[in-house]
């Protein structure tokens, strides 16, 4: 089959657009390693994740990138592939901040809300992801820990969870084969090349490679 991965440098300024800061080290690697979303999670055992966790992933991924005219980001199993980058992409102080960060969160969401992220409706998610939003903005690249969501005093400098989860989510969508070949537009045999044309020109999509 074709490939239909975005390339490398691609990807990079897409992430650093789209999520406002540095690319992780664990994406760098990842992206180098060829790593993407599975097509198929019938039988696939969690690496990394507990069940909660991998739902509260998969739902948030399913309210930035919904389904569209194309599938989005829940559909195309984003939320595994982050389990798989949290089990063998991470190292092991990485993944225990990212898994304690999502307990937090989770924890956080079911004490405000009264119920977990799943059970709320799409105005009660997107009431959350405003709010965590305005957060992590707040926060900035700098703050340690969940910066206003836990009030964390710690000095590993991780990213605020909400950034770390939209990061890995787009990876996982732009890096899939409905990401890559869908919602960006693809040509596995390019022609010649233009520096510069209005992107109306080209159906109002950027290039995947």
């Amino acid at each position: 089959m074709t490939k239909s991965t975005l390339n490398r440098r691609e990807i990079l300024e897409r992430m650093a657009v789209v999520t406002g800061g540095a690319v992780s080290l664990t994406i760098l690697s990842a992206c180098d390693g060829g790593v993407k979303a599975p097509k198929n999670t019938e039988n696939l055992n969690l690496k990394a994740l507990n069940k909660e966790q991998l739902d509260l992933i998969a739902d948030i991924a399913d309210m930035i990138i919904p389904d569209t005219e194309t599938l989005g980001a829940k559909s195309v199993n984003v939320h595994f592939l982050v389990d798989e980058l949290a089990a063998n992409w991470m190292t092991s102080d990485e993944r225990k901040g990212f898994l304690n960060d999502l307990t937090v969160l989770d924890e956080r969401i079911k004490t405000e809300r009264g119920k977990s992220f799943s059970s709320l409706d799409n105005q009660g998610r997107g009431t959350v992801l405003d709010q965590l939003g305005q957060e992590m903005l707040a926060a900035g690249e700098g703050t340690a820990g969940l910066g206003d969501i836990t009030n964390s005093d710690d000095n590993t400098g991780r990213k605020h969870i909400y950034r770390e989860l939209r990061e890995l989510i787009i990876f996982g969508y732009y890096t899939s084969e409905v990401g890559a070949t869908e919602e960006l537009n693809y040509d596995p045999i390019p022609g010649g090349y233009s520096g510069c044309i209005p992107l109306a020109d080209v159906g109002g999509k950027a290039w995947s490679i």
